[in-house]
């Protein structure tokens, strides 16, 4: 039995350097981290853990410090008797002013060969992450609301470590869902623009909304019609390139919802042509500002590329100019069903 539970604990040890069970002693109880917080400390990184607190028992906070994420994670692996095991970290909250150590702390995880790169990635519009893991307050249990938005993407499309590194990669500008801490605890505030090593800007309200249906994942959210709620969800966004001869010149964005107005309706039409207009223009909100910095950051040029393929080549040669002034037709088609 001690031999399978050693073996298990070394299982669990994951993410960074939170290495394997010391073996000069007997293990104590584990605390398994599922939000791990990252902001700066001097010249190195400062990394907070927080466990869920279990039964009647309390949150499980601890943090520590390092030059190198390596080393940060390293020195969270033992507080006293408690073993600190990172293997199922389902968070992880960047500060804003650790946005630069970004690159370096995905580096260092997909050289561990028993890091989750399912984690989801956050940054957290805050200089420090003091206020998400103050006092007594269980950051795990606050992400329960923003862990099941996720599962059911409502107006945001979580992203994972192995989605954003693929991204970094590749060179390529990256939208992250970022969280605001306040007197409810966190919330989802929008995308943060992540280009180089920096955020560029903050995709807030109608932008935040545009810019996740820009990236065609199947989110959904609550609109109004008349004097009536409507929740809706998106099915996709179709790119497709317009152009003269071998001219680009502009783009045809179609994006299609389903809708079903809150408490039913009994086949009464519905007139949801001005709530398509608001959506095409949190669209088009989202796409000028991306235009504006310059970053293809729903990956509008790969998608475009497949409506086209045998334009593949005319299309990347004039991507990188066009886009910022390319013009866009946005079509959104909202289909209402029908419940009883």
């Amino acid at each position: 039995m001690r031999r399978l539970l050693a073996l298990s604990l070394s299982l669990l040890l994951l993410l960074t350097g939170c290495a394997g069970t010391p073996q000069s002693r007997e293990t104590g109880s584990t605390a398994v981290v599922s939000v791990l917080g990252v902001e700066p400390a001097g010249d190195g990184l400062r990394l907070l853990a927080a466990a869920e607190g279990r039964g009647e028992g309390d949150a499980f906070h601890c943090d520590s410090q390092g030059a190198t994420p390596a080393a940060a994670v390293e020195n969270l692996g033992n507080r006293g008797d408690q073993v600190v095991s990172c293997a199922h970290v389902e968070h992880l909250l960047v500060a804003r002013t650790a946005a630069g150590a970004l690159p370096e702390f995905l580096s260092y995880a997909f050289q561990e060969p028993q890091q989750s790169t399912e984690s989801q990635l956050w940054l957290v519009r805050s200089d420090s992450l003091k206020e998400t893991f103050a006092g007594e307050a269980d950051p795990a249990r606050r992400m329960e609301v923003i862990k099941a938005q996720g599962k059911n993407r409502q107006g945001f499309c979580p992203v994972t470590l192995r989605e954003a590194a693929a991204a970094l990669a590749r060179g390529e500008d990256l939208l992250i869902p970022f969280l605001e801490p306040g007197d409810q605890g966190l919330s989802f505030g929008g995308f943060a623009l992540y280009q180089e090593g920096t955020v560029t800007r903050w995709l807030t309200g109608k932008e935040a909304l545009g810019a996740a249906l820009l990236l065609g994942d199947r989110v959904h959210w609550t609109g109004s019609v008349q004097d009536r709620a409507m929740v809706l969800q998106s099915t996709g966004c179709r790119v497709s390139p317009r152009f003269e001869g071998d001219q680009l010149t502009g783009l045809s964005l179609r994006c299609s919802l389903e809708g079903v107005l809150t408490g039913g309706w009994k086949g009464r039409e519905a007139d949801v042509s001005h709530l398509e207009q608001e959506t095409a223009q949190a669209m088009s909100a989202a796409l000028k500002a991306l235009q504006g910095a310059g970053a293809d950051a729903a990956s509008l040029l790969g998608r475009a590329g497949l409506a086209k393929p045998i334009r593949w080549q005319s299309l990347s040669s004039q991507w990188q100019e066009g886009f910022p002034v390319l013009p866009a037709e946005i079509t959104v088609t909202i289909t209402v069903a029908e419940r009883q």
